[in-house]
C-alpha cells in the first residue's frame, strides 16, 4: 500500500524547551543533562560492570544515599512529518488497507515492513530515524542477550498511517530488522504492538 507515514519528530528550529515553567536553550537543557550524566555514570557503569560478571550483590537501597534526581523531562515539542511510503505485510506483499483495519479492529500485535522515500524526509526527520535504527541495532546484534531482552529493550515508538481521510496509530513499535540499502535507506521491519483509530 502507498501511503503517508506520519513521522513525530522533535521540533529543534525554535531552540527552546520547557522546565518547570520556564523557557531553556537547547545549549542549557544539554548543559542540564550532561550534569545529570556526570551524576550517574558512576553508578549506572559499576552496575553494569557487576551484571555482566554474575555479580549480583548490589544493594537496590543504595541510590537513596545519593540525592535522586526526581525531575521531569522537559516537555518536548513534536511536528508530525509526512512521509510518502510503501507499507508491505509480513510476506513483503502490498498491505491492503482492509487489513490493516482488520488489525485495529482485533488489536492483536503484527508485523509491518515499512519502505519510507528518503526525498520526502526533512534532516530533522533523516535523523531521528538514523538514531532509532542505529540503537535497534546495537540491540539486535548484542549476542549476549536473550531473544526476549532484545525486545524488550528495543526502543518503542508511535507512528501513523495515512487510509484515506483517517489516520492509523500504530503503537509501540519495535525494530527487528532492518533490510535498509542505499536505493532504500530507510527500509525495515516493525513489530505493532496494536493499532489504533
Amino acid at each position: 500500500m502507498k501511503t503517508t507515514f506520519i513521522l513525530p519528530v522533535i521540533d529543534t528550529e525554535r531552540g527552546k524547551f520547557e522546565y518547570k515553567g520556564r523557557e531553556m536553550t537547547a545549549e542549557e537543557y544539554g548543559d542540564m543533562g550532561y550534569k545529570k550524566f556526570l551524576n550517574t555514570n558512576g553508578r549506572v557503569s559499576r552496575f553494569v560492570y557487576n551484571m555482566s560478571h554474575g555479580i549480583y550483590n548490589v544493594n537496590p537501597y543504595a541510590g537513596r544515599l545519593h540525592d535522586v534526581d526526581t525531575t521531569q523531562h522537559p516537555d518536548l515539542i513534536f511536528n508530525n512529518e509526512e512521509v510518502d511510503a510503501l507499507i508491505l505485510d509480513s510476506s513483503r506483499k502490498d498491505m491492503t488497507e482492509q487489513a490493516l483495519l482488520d488489525y485495529v479492529r482485533m488489536g492483536n500485535m503484527f508485523v509491518l515492513i515499512v519502505d519510507l522515500d528518503e526525498k520526502t524526509l526533512t534532516g530533522d526527520g533523516e535523523s531521528e530515524l538514523k538514531y532509532w535504527l542505529e540503537d535497534c541495532r546495537k540491540v539486535i546484534n548484542d549476542d549476549s542477550l536473550p531473544d526476549e531482552v532484545k525486545l524488550r529493550s528495543l526502543q518503542g515508538r508511535d507512528y501513523g498511517i495515512v487510509v484515506g481521510d483517517r489516520v492509523v496509530t500504530i503503537k509501540n513499535c519495535k525494530m527487528v530488522q532492518n533490510f535498509s540499502n542505499n536505493a532504500h535507506p530507510f527500509y525495515f521491519a516493525i513489530i505493532v504492538e496494536k493499532a489504533i483509530m
